[in-house]
């Protein structure tokens, strides 16, 4: 790859001066070798880096000998809304390093000879983020890889994308051509040069990188003027170009930052977080991959032996497909196979010896036998995970962490969740019986409360929204990642612990549902009460079940108390595992609470039409709880007033889907004998019932006690006889109403009905057919039938219809 020789005369007259520049890939292990080298021949006084130059403070902890890559600086800084505005939120932004990082190497290369060392980009303060990321990389390649011209060559040179450019131009050199820094930086210069000149220098500067160019230009001039030993800058190819010129006129100085800094601190970081096929700006594919190959590189002088990373990755492959069961299993003949296959496509290729993409292609082509969309392309993602890694760094004791963090590394210790690797594992926890698990699942739904990423509850009892509380396990996918260590940073402004953090949330919320006119509503608070549960803080439990006591008595609303009274049975129900055991105040609470919904029960017969389908909802409520509360506390409860509210609710015309459901209830729980039955049923369905009401009574019938249709003959007859009245327009009008209303009956049950409804009418048995008719289909043809009738008819051919008085004629 040719330079220019004005480009070339530059790097040479600087090189002569004393200034090595030497352009990199970020994570690039060809760079981080040509670096090793440039650095043990030139014995700088100085090494300087791109990258924050606030970043200075941690070099004692990037150097510390605990401290094990992957690692990361995290970075965040509060944004506010405009000048002189409180913050109104918090950015941040990861510095990674893994081994193979050109800027890790250049940090302990130069400090073991002695060199000094510092960064020289601009401070990061949450801006140049055109993309408005709340997370990002300070590492970003994207021009390389939207680069037109890099495009271009990729496909002269028969790559697929840039990261196999990448590969066959400088990862796949011999061994002694990765360590001829002098024609490899100066490849990459002229790489990069070449994707720099598609960008017009108005996008630069919108985007920031041309006021980070000035700002180390000026570190540049800083450190030459006072040192007189040789200097080396490590940055990214993309931005060396700038700096070259910018050196060689007067340049402007750099501009102030502006924005809040909140701090920098150096966490562990993880191989996934690396892998730029999971997201990464500025990541190499396969990170683990890229790790053996640099390991190889190192362990001897004419290293790496590609051959042998290649031929230890498809065995591990191999053997990891066997013990974890993954999409395909892997035999040793397909291992030889696909090394063969790597090694020729590496010799055709070019290459010193089988690289990534020799790698895959020889995979793909062995290991996967059949046509890829029968179920093996499954082994594709294994493939990519395998190669990616998961495995975190370390930091050390030093360099300590805000307490919130190492709060939930201490309670994480606890609970048996692994903080040393970021694969996702799952975790079933047997919350009924085990109390140590329930311990588990409280820490799992307090992470999962603040939003940090660690756990995905996946399935079990959902207290909050009444599913599933017959299951009596929990399944989480849970992972510790970099993500959710960054996140507890940024949540640090709320307490020092889970649990202030935490209650500091709950806070919020109920303040909110003030803000917004829910801050009366009974549910809303029950809700943050099973919250509290879910994730431990019991010790805010009698606080809590006040606030509630003191809400039922202010809540007018009768579907607001009618739900927390059903919310408080479920809590009830499930207080072993949501440790209710110890609160006498609950049983009280709930008695309290159906006090308060009785006392506004008459208020679901006054709803609207479209609100009665709730009100037939809160009355099915009001039965459950009266029926657990006559088994709690019978003694303590109005039954008299119940049923009293019942009757009237059944008398109640203008509600007749809400008066349905209370007669059925009164009939269910023995108040009301047939007689009493068939009278309600008389009134809803009888001579003179609208169709519409009828729709509406059958509806709250259905809601209530749909198996009052299979058991009484009575109902189902008076129910026919509607029906039977009525024309076919008025029919196919409530024809929907009427498909949703018996979507309430099992299949069985369903049949069970036709039957009996078929026998009534003496049609015999009705033949089962099944069409993939949709809803639409339905109501088209029972129209078109209609329109056909009508034709018929006016074209005097009733009679083949059966139209009475109709002829042939």
């Amino acid at each position: 790859m040719a330079l220019s020789q004005e480009v070339q005369a530059g790097l040479e007259k600087l090189a002569a001066d004393g200034l090595y520049f030497a352009p990199v890939r970020h994570h690039s292990p060809a760079c981080a070798l040509a670096l090793q080298a440039l650095i043990r021949e030139v014995r700088p006084a100085v090494v300087l880096i791109e990258g924050p130059d606030d970043f200075d403070t941690l070099l004692p902890l990037l150097l510390d000998p605990a401290t094990r890559p992957p690692v990361a600086i995290l970075s965040q800084a509060a944004q506010a809304a405009e000048e002189d505005a409180p913050p109104a939120g918090v950015r941040s932004a990861f510095y990674p390093f893994c081994d193979y990082s050109p800027e890790w190497v250049a940090l302990h290369e130069g400090h073991a000879l002695g060199a000094q060392l510092a960064f020289i980009d601009r401070p990061w303060r949450g801006g140049g983020d055109e993309h408005g990321e709340e997370v990002r990389s300070l590492m970003s390649e994207r021009y390389l890889a939207h680069s037109e011209a890099l495009k271009a060559l990729a496909a002269r040179s028969g790559c697929r994308d840039q990261d196999e450019l990448w590969d066959h131009l400088f990862e796949l050199r011999d061994a002694t051509s990765l360590r001829d820094w002098r024609r490899l930086f100066a490849d990459v210069f002229a790489y990069c040069a070449m994707a720099r000149a598609g960008y017009e220098t108005a996008v630069l500067e919108a985007d920031g990188s041309l006021p980070r160019e000035r700002h180390m230009a000026a570190h540049l001039r800083a450190w030459r003027a006072r040192t007189g030993g040789a200097i080396v800058v490590v940055t990214g190819g993309f931005h060396t170009v700038a700096l070259q010129q910018m050196l060689d006129r007067d340049a402007p100085p750099a501009e102030a930052v502006t924005g809040k800094r909140i701090g920098n601190w150096l966490i562990r970081y993880s191989f996934d977080r690396l892998d730029a096929l999971s997201g990464y700006a500025a990541g190499m594919p396969a990170p683990a991959y890229y790790q053996w190959v640099w390991d190889s590189a190192n362990a001897a002088a004419d290293g790496p032996a590609l051959l042998e990373v290649a031929a230890g990755a498809l065995t591990a492959l191999a053997r990891q497909s066997r013990e974890l069961g993954l999409a395909e299993q892997i035999s040793t003949a397909d291992v030889q196979a696909a090394l063969l296959q790597a090694t020729r496509l590496a010799e055709l290729r070019g290459h010193a010896g089988p690289g990534r993409q020799d790698l895959l292609d020889a995979v793909r082509s062995c290991f996967i036998k059949s046509a890829i969309d029968d179920g093996t392309s499954g082994l594709a993602a294994d493939i990519q995970r395998f190669l990616g890694g998961s495995m975190l760094g370390d930091i050390p004791p030093s360099a300590g962490s805000p307490p919130l963090l190492e709060d939930a590394r201490r309670i994480a210790a606890q609970m048996r969740i692994r903080t040393d690797d970021s694969t996702p594992r799952t975790v079933r926890l047997d919350i009924y019986r085990k109390e140590g698990h329930r311990a588990r699942s409280r820490f799992l739904h307090l992470m999962a409360y603040l939003d940090t990423g660690l756990a995905q509850w996946q399935s079990g009892p959902d207290f909050i929204g009444g599913a599933s509380l017959d299951m009596l396990t929990e399944e989480w996918r849970v992972a510790w990642n970099p993500m959710v260590e960054a996140r507890l940073i940024e949540l640090s402004t709320l307490g020092t612990s889970l649990s202030a953090a935490a209650m500091a949330r709950l806070r919020k919320e109920q303040g909110q549902l003030a803000a917004q006119g829910q801050g009366r509503s009974a549910a809303q608070a029950v809700d943050l009460l099973t919250r509290a549960c879910l994730i431990g803080l019991h010790r805010q439990l009698p606080a809590l079940l006040e606030l509630i006591s003191s809400m039922l008595g202010e809540d007018a609303n009768a579907g607001s108390v009618i739900a927390c009274s059903h919310k408080l049975l479920l809590l009830w129900r499930g207080r072993e595992p949501l440790g209710l055991q110890e609160h006498p105040q609950l049983r009280r609470l709930l008695l309290q609470a159906w006090r308060t919904a009785l006392y506004l029960m008459p208020q679901l017969a006054q709803l609207k039409q479209d609100e009665e389908a709730a009100a037939v909802e809160s009355l099915r409520s009001m039965h459950t709880l009266h029926g657990a509360l006559r088994k709690l506390a019978d003694d303590e409860v109005d039954h008299s007033l119940w049923r009293q509210h019942l009757r009237r609710l059944a008398a109640t015309p203008e509600a007749p889907g809400v008066g349905s459901a209370a007669g059925a209830m009164l009939f269910i729980d023995g108040s009301w004998n047939e007689a009493q039955l068939a009278a309600m049923l008389q009134a809803c369905f009888g001579p003179g019932a609208l169709p519409g009401d009828a729709v509406r009574a059958l509806k709250g019938l259905m809601a209530a006690a749909p198996e009052l249709l299979l058991t009484q003959a009575s109902l189902r007859a008076a129910l026919n006889a509607v029906m039977a009245g009525w024309d076919e327009q008025t029919f196919v009008s409530f024809l929907p109403d009427l498909r949703q209303t018996f979507a309430a009956l099992r299949p069985r049950e369903t049949a069970e009905l036709a039957e009996a409804l078929a026998g009534a009418r003496q049609d015999g048995l009705l033949a089962e057919l099944h069409y993939n008719a949709t809803e639409a289909d339905l109501l088209a043809g029972a129209a078109m039938q209609a329109a056909l009738a009508d034709s018929l008819a006016r074209d005097g051919l009733g009679a083949w219809l059966g139209i009475p008085g109709a002829s042939h004629d």
